[in-house]
């Protein structure tokens, strides 16, 4: 019995030596990524999308209907505001127009005529205003003579009224007589010729053929037009610095600011089996483009923009994946998962895991405004400190006082720190 209880007692031992090594020697250091911060300019930005269009940009369209018998531009060409850049056929209106000169003519000699008339018709009522005072006449020869007078009024202040009337329509068959003539409202460069000799242009207000002459624009405002969601539209402002890649050039930052912010929103239309239009609303931002002369670029061309809407200055910065919050946490540290009591009393805290004497220690961190992948800290850490920025598994399992082995040399976020405060 002795002896079992000997046996016994050398077994429980030798299982109990693993656990006491382990104890002896404690956990194994953690291999960790870690960085060194330091000072870093951050802005805070929003993303949208748009295209490139001109900003003083003119389609010219007929308002007469007229064969095309010259054009005097051709396309990539210049023109001055004013210039003749087209003639349509004029025959016709030329016609109409020496019609209504005829019909001024002859109204004008209808006038004379009942000036005439009412000058006899005033003189013979003045004769028989003579002749009744010494009782020649009667009262009612005397009516009739007053009569014809103020027939020949009306009449001479009807062709009046007709004169006035064919000289208006004399003066719109001379508009329309001019408008065969085209002219370039804007000094820019012809960027679109839509139409050619012998072709027939049509004033029409929907786009059918011929109702389309030419496009011209002044190709030193090109500008960029974004569309900003609603959510982010508040902290857009105008003068805010933008940052445009385009498709053709997407290594290229083309500079600029915001221009112009519309009141109203332009709506999203509905998309493939969609009922009723969008509810989503995006505002068309423009934006001017200060260097963009380096660039070969097109109207139409999308692009992306990424608006700064905030600047921190100079200030600590960290990566992003270096932050946690304690509502990240795993169930059971705050409270149970689900106890929503428990995490309403728990405050949510920023913070950080900075490597120390080659342990981890937790610093609670007050942060300031963040980019794509920066983020600035305002109290909590201090230049040069190194901080474990991954991988994302073992912060998420890091616990206060755990070993910790660097796994690459930390670097500096930024190198230069020069006058850090």
């Amino acid at each position: 019995m002795k002896r079992a209880y000997v046996v016994g007692a050398g077994l429980v031992g030798l299982l109990c030596i693993p656990v006491i090594l382990k104890m002896a020697r404690g956990e194994p250091a953690r291999m960790a990524e870690v960085e060194k911060i330091g000072y870093h300019e951050i802005k805070s930005s929003i993303l949208s999308s748009g295209h490139l269009l001109y900003q003083e940009q003119v389609l010219l369209t007929p308002e007469v209907i007229g064969k095309v018998t010259t054009i005097l531009v051709k396309e990539g060409g210049k023109v001055a505001a004013g210039d003749i850049v087209l003639h349509l056929d004029d025959q016709s209106y030329r016609a109409e127009v020496a019609q209504q000169e005829a019909a001024v003519r002859q109204q004008r000699i209808d006038i004379e005529q009942q000036q005439i008339n009412l000058a006899n018709q005033e003189g013979q009522h003045r004769r028989k205003a003579e002749l009744h005072k010494v009782k020649m006449i009667s009262d009612s020869a005397l009516d009739d003579a007053r009569y014809a007078v103020e027939l020949a009024q009306n009449a001479l202040r009807n062709s009046r009224s007709r004169l006035d009337q064919v000289e208006a329509i004399l003066k719109q068959s001379k508009e329309r007589l001019a408008k065969t003539t085209i002219r370039a409202p804007i000094a820019g460069t012809i960027t679109a010729l839509d139409i050619k000799v012998g072709e027939t242009a049509v004033a029409s207000q929907v786009s059918i053929a011929g109702s389309s002459l030419m496009t011209i624009a002044n190709t030193a405002t090109m500008i960029a037009e974004v569309n900003v969601d609603e959510a982010d539209i508040a902290r857009v402002m105008v003068g805010q610095e933008v940052a445009i890649h385009t498709a053709a050039y997407p290594d290229a930052a083309i500079k600029g600011a915001v221009l112009d912010i519309p009141l109203s929103p332009k709506q999203t239309p509905a998309g493939p089996g969609q009922v009723g239009p969008s509810l989503s609303r995006n505002y068309n931002i423009k934006v001017t483009l200060s260097d963009h002369g380096a660039f070969q670029l097109r109207p139409g061309m999308t692009c992306r923009a990424e608006i700064f809407t905030s600047n921190s200055g100079r200030s600590l910065a960290l990566p992003l994946q270096a932050v946690l919050s304690n509502n990240e946490e795993p169930a059971g540290l705050n409270g149970k998962r689900g106890d929503k009591k428990s995490q309403a009393a728990v405050k949510e805290e920023s913070y950080v895991f900075v490597v120390k004497d080659g342990k981890a220690e937790k610093r609670i961190v007050s942060l300031g405004v963040s980019d794509d992948s920066m983020q600035a800290v305002a109290a909590g850490l201090s230049a040069g400190e190194s901080v474990i920025t991954g991988p994302y598994k073992l912060l998420r399992q890091m616990k206060v006082g755990d070993r910790v082995t660097v796994s690459a040399p930390a670097k500096p976020v930024v190198a230069d720190v020069k006058g850090a405060t």
